[in-house]
């Protein structure tokens, strides 16, 4: 159980210590963050959701944004994967039957399994509250036929919440709790070489014929997963937010030791320039904008307020905008060595680039946000 009281210094201590010294690695070898993983479940940051009653921290929305945004400080793709987990643990925590609280929880507290999502799909793009993915029933049973096309963690991860159309519930959508090892899930080798995030080994994933024994998998009552997909979408983008400002964090303090430590012959340093020093004010300021809307949005969705949903989306909307832009300038101010990759930089800038385009992407949650703002009373 962690200290939720320390868990901004717990969980920052954790990224220098158990991240950061394998951050190039994953990036390089486009690999699983295996080691940080470990480590996370051992130390129980899996169970950051997880109910007290089953032997969790029982955090909450706050804490999941924090510990995203310190992990994403040292390696952006090890925490995408952790706010991927903590996301559908949030689902489960609001939404299953006592039977598989029950049954689950305990061993994502104790760090026996994970999970991560399986939405997205191809023929609904960045839309991913529009599966295809369908359903039919065989007795006991609900047989899964379609495709995901970007499943982060895909075969890392213990269970996939799997979004689908229920065939017993007219318009009726459903998540299902998918063990990664059951017959007819097929996974699809090599379509993953990102540009940036290169570590979440996304994969797409057929699922052919798949069995699930209704009792047991279906997530809640039949046809309600369309109220699971809106605390998805809560979870999902507060904690991208997250993840997205600490890599502009890191670019920020990147930059600022490059212009500290550069130095010119007459003694003078890099940031003893006029030009120099306003851009690192312009820096800090955009890092200190976006995690603080983040942090603003966490805590209106914890305390319910009526327009914690719009400061949701705004805070992903500000983090992505401002991520680029941050990274871009940061870039300029290493010079040769950014560009010629003897700084990190490169890694944030095309870490960054991927802010933009991951579901919900930045388009659709302006869409989001302008109709939040702008619905008929």
């Amino acid at each position: 159980m962690l200290d939720l009281e320390n868990i901004e210094s717990l969980s920052l201590e954790f990224g220098r210590k158990y991240v950061a010294p394998y951050a190039d690695a994953i990036d390089k070898e486009a690999r699983f963050p295996k080691e940080a993983y470990a480590e996370l479940k051992k130390q129980g940051f899996t169970g950051l959701l997880v109910p007290k009653e089953f032997g969790g921290s029982g955090g909450n929305c706050q804490n999941h944004a924090l510990v995203c945004y310190n992990i994403a400080r040292f390696d952006a793709s090890s925490a995408l994967c952790y706010m991927m987990h903590n996301v559908a643990t949030a689902v489960l925590c609001a939404f299953g039957t006592l039977k598989q609280k029950e049954e689950f929880l305990p061993q994502i507290a104790k760090g026996e399994i994970t999970f991560a999502l399986a939405y997205s799909e191809s023929g609904s793009g960045t839309h991913f509250g529009s599966p295809d993915i369908t359903e039919t029933t065989d007795g006991a049973f609900r047989i899964l036929n379609g495709r995901k096309s970007f499943v982060t963690s895909a075969e890392k991860a213990d269970y996939y919440l799997t979004y689908t159309n229920s065939c017993e519930v007219s318009g009726g959508k459903n998540n299902w709790i998918t063990p990664n090892s059951l017959q007819g899930l097929i996974h699809e080798e090599g379509v993953w070489n990102g540009l940036g995030m290169r570590g979440n080994v996304s994969k797409p994933v057929r699922y052919e014929n798949v069995r699930l024994e209704t009792k047991r998998y279906l997530l809640g009552r039949d046809g309600e997963g369309g109220t699971h997909a809106g605390l998805v979408a809560m979870y999902f983008v507060v904690g991208l937010g997250a993840v997205y400002s600490g890599v502009g964090q890191s670019a920020y303090e990147c930059a600022l030791n490059h212009c500290k430590s550069r130095k010119y012959t007459d003694g003078s340093s890099l940031a003893d320039k006029e030009l120099v020093r306003i851009h690192i004010a312009n820096l800090y300021t955009k890092t200190q904008s976006q995690i603080a809307l983040v942090k603003e949005a966490a805590r209106a969705f914890d305390c319910g307020d009526s327009n914690a949903a719009c400061k949701i989306f705004a805070s992903r909307i500000n983090a992505t905008e401002l991520v680029m832009q941050i990274c871009e300038l940061a870039m300029r101010l290493g010079g040769g060595k950014a560009y010629s990759k003897l700084l990190p930089l490169e890694r944030y800038l095309r870490d960054a680039m991927a802010s933009q385009v991951m579901a919900p992407s930045l388009d659709v949650l302006q869409v989001w946000l302008s109709d939040a703002l702008l619905a008929k009373e």
